[in-house]
């Protein structure tokens, strides 16, 4: 076996930190969504109240968009081989469910016809998702597809952002404790209309940084309304005595 110098190391670490250092972003925001999955998933088992769908959805939506962390750490060599194998087509099929569980998540804040609304785009998201698997699967692309993803997207960020910015259509079809997350909401739906219409009508792309700081501030939007629900749930002193 032939012999690893210690200077051999040395070198591999830096190229490894390098690396990571060029996809700062991507290992930061990466690694904070995944705790923010873990801890809201976390905190639903142990509450096990009807309220916490939030957080489950909460969980499922931070735990997709820290995706981009794994290919920087499969360049990096740090991923085992079954993993890196897979990541291909498990990043496609992950893309594609962003949008799905999205509303999924939205849908623990609507009601009335936005209620029906967000769950008729559930059954067009699975739709498009299986689609665009099915051509990755068979033809190794799926790009004939994303851009039906991207327009479903744009569409659930038009209604949203119309919604929150109308205080009486943001009464009558949202469930919000205050304004507090109907703001984040709304920042939220701005860039995220703005970065899927961006290209498509030929305006230059936003910056990179925007798209974690934009679910940043939905992540904490939905987690303020997951506090203040599992706050009203509790038992009072009085109960409990």
């Amino acid at each position: 076996m032939a012999e690893i110098r210690p200077t051999e190391v040395l070198v591999l670490t830096d190229q490894v930190l390098m690396m990571l250092r060029d996809r700062t972003s991507d290992v930061v925001f990466g690694t904070l969504f995944l705790l923010v999955a873990l801890g809201a998933w976390g905190i639903a088992l142990m509450r096990r109240r009807s309220g916490v769908g939030v957080l489950i959805w909460l969980g499922a939506l931070s735990a997709l968009e820290a995706r981009p962390l794994f290919p920087s750490l499969d360049d990096a060599g740090l991923l085992p081989h079954w993993l890196h194998v897979t990541l291909p087509y498990l990043g496609n099929v992950l893309s594609y469910l962003v949008v799905v569980v999205a509303v999924l998540a939205f849908l623990q804040l609507s009601q009335g016809k936005l209620r029906l609304l967000l769950q008729g785009m559930t059954l067009v998201g699975l739709a498009i998702a299986l689609a665009g698997v099915g051509f990755f699967v068979f033809t190794g692309s799926s790009n004939e597809v994303m851009p039906y993803n991207h327009l479903l997207a744009a569409c659930l960020l038009a209604v949203l952002a119309t919604v929150v910015a109308v205080p009486r259509l943001s009464r009558k079809f949202l469930i919000l404790p205050n304004l507090v997350p109907a703001v984040g909401i709304f920042l939220f739906a701005i860039e995220g209309l703005y970065g899927n219409l961006s290209l498509p009508l030929g305006y230059q792309s936003p910056p990179k940084i925007l798209d974690p700081l934009g679910f940043t501030v939905l992540f904490f939007s939905f987690g303020y309304v997951a506090a203040q629900r599992l706050k009203t749930s509790l038992p009072t002193a009085h109960g409990v005595s």
